[in-house]
């Protein structure tokens, strides 16, 4: 990219940096060589300034002094010195060089980093400009800098998101300062935004009122239409919510409704924000700004309603629901809702129609099956459930909790061979599965194949000793290979955990619907 930064300025350090270092600052060559350096640094002698400091390292190798040894750090910071006085010579490809030195020697000093990536904007390299500033702030989070610097670079590029979010970074860090806001309200303007970029430039003077705003070409006006500016922040908020910034992007959201009460989008997106950092009453609030008319309604209606019925209120729910269906009576995704909440409040054949109209409308959803075979079970009709979860695992054949359930139906209607290929799949997928191993092994012994169920009944008492009645059906399915000696053992194993425990043994028939 051939592109550069304009007006990033670098960072000299300043001479409290050798503090703790005066046992070379006098009385050596060294010493002497880097004060006439600093001096005529100060002063904008340059060149002079560079051969002092050279001369200063250069004596710290030849004097054999011990107040004449430098640190990494010490010496690291005079490359620096020296970079930067290349740099006010606009000779950014040999303070590059310099900067490369100081960060080899010392990779540990932010700064260095940062004026390293000074050099490479100066150059035009933005990508290696980027990671420089970043490597800077791994050193230093805190660096005001840095921030702004990262926030420039990716201005430039063009990437929204991560410039807000350093621009932001570098506002926190120094809350006084005017620039971070000025260039955020350039980039709102480049897009469009005017009415934000304009509070960005009236905060930026409000927070720093001697603040004088560059004097670039950025500044130009741009025409485009609402919705080209209201695109922009949407897709300004993404970019910030894809990067974990939801609070930045919900900013974004309550910044564009400001100017566009009527984006609905945005009060829909902004509610999921909100609902997301459960802060209910807001969400509410968001979702119910959303008119019949428009396309998130629907969906805006289901969520008060999955809110409501979180929050315990589910009375209130269902009354959302209930008018929701009266406008939309052909929305299966309504029925299905309401199915649940009538299940919560106990009508259970009120919730059976329910998810029965649900089926009607989403014939391929296994949810909706799934859970009108759930209330039949509830309401003992066995034969509709089987029917209804048969479906549902045509409809996702890899759902394996739903398998397990269908396996279960099978066996309370003695259809051991149809729950057996049903646990043997799910086996295939959950092979530590304990209760499904003892289901498949109960299945295998109904079925008389005792030799296949051993196995399977030892597998869970290596995992559960105390399984009885794993203990009682492996027994049984010895005696009948014909190995009584090991028959009796275990059914005396099993007989005497009974008599320890005197309660429902723990290795019972898991009880209906014990994967829900």
């Amino acid at each position: 990219m051939s592109a550069s930064l304009d007006h990033l300025t670098f960072m000299p350090l300043d001479l409290d940096t050798f503090a703790g270092s005066e046992r070379f600052m006098s009385g050596t060559r060294l010493g002497a060589a880097f004060g006439r350096g600093i001096k005529a640094y100060l002063a904008a002698q340059y060149q002079e300034a560079i051969e002092h400091f050279k001369t200063a390292l250069i004596a710290a190798y030849v004097e054999g002094d011990e107040r004449s040894q430098i640190y990494d750090r010490e010496r690291a910071i005079i490359y620096l010195y020296i970079g930067n006085a290349w740099a006010f010579q606009d000779d950014w490809s040999t303070a590059q060089r310099e900067y490369l030195e100081a960060v080899q020697t010392d990779p540990q000093l932010a700064e260095a980093h940062y004026n390293l990536g000074v050099a490479f904007a100066a150059l035009g390299q933005i990508e290696r400009a980027i990671a420089a500033f970043k490597e800077a702030l791994e050193h230093n989070t805190g660096l005001y800098e840095a921030h702004f610097a990262l926030g420039r670079a990716y201005q430039l590029m063009d990437d929204a998101g991560r410039a807000y979010i350093h621009f932001t970074s570098a506002r926190e860090l120094r809350p006084h300062a005017g620039e971070p806001l000025y260039y955020m309200g350039l980039m709102h303007q480049a897009h469009g935004a005017h009415e934000l970029a304009q509070r960005c430039f009236g905060e930026a003077l409000q927070v720093e009122p001697t603040f004088i705003s560059p004097s670039m070409g950025d500044e130009v006006l741009v025409n485009k239409s609402e919705q080209e500016v209201a695109d922009w922040y949407y897709r300004l908020s993404e970019d910030l919510k894809s990067q974990g910034y939801d609070e930045e992007a919900s900013r974004i959201y309550r910044a564009l409704l400001q100017w566009r009460p009527q984006e609905n989008r945005a009060h829909y997106l902004q509610a999921n924000l909100l609902a997301r950092a459960r802060r209910w009453e807001a969400a509410l609030a968001e979702y119910r700004a959303i008119p019949p008319q428009d396309q998130h309604y629907m969906e805006s209606r289901l969520r008060i309603s999955a809110i409501l019925r979180f929050m315990g209120r589910h009375r209130e729910a269902y009354t959302e629901l209930f008018n929701t269906a009266r406008l939309r009576p052909n929305d299966g995704n309504v029925f299905l809702q309401m199915g649940k909440l009538l299940y919560d409040l106990e009508k259970h054949h009120a919730a059976m129609r329910a998810f029965e109209r649900a089926v009607q409308l989403l014939p391929d959803d296994p949810t909706a099956h799934y859970l009108l075979g759930f209330i039949y079970t509830m309401l003992g009709h066995e034969g509709w459930a089987l029917a209804a979860w048969r479906r549902a695992v045509e409809l996702a054949p890899n759902a394996h909790s739903l398998r397990y359930d269908l396996g279960y139906m099978y066996t309370r209607r003695r259809r051991y061979d149809l729950a057996a290929k049903e646990f043997s799949y799910v086996l295939q997928h959950w092979p530590d599965d304990i209760e499904t191993t003892f289901m498949l092994g109960l299945c295998y012994k109904e079925l008389l194949e005792p030799a296949q169920a051993i196995p399977l009944f030892e597998k869970v008492l290596r995992r559960n000793p105390r399984h009885t009645q794993a203990l009682y059906y492996l027994g049984a399915c010895y005696l009948q290979v014909g190995n009584s000696s090991l028959g009796k053992a275990y059914l005396r194993r099993y007989e005497h955990l009974v008599a320890q425990e005197q309660t429902t043994p723990q290795g019972r028939i898991p009880a209906e619907g014990g994967r829900r």
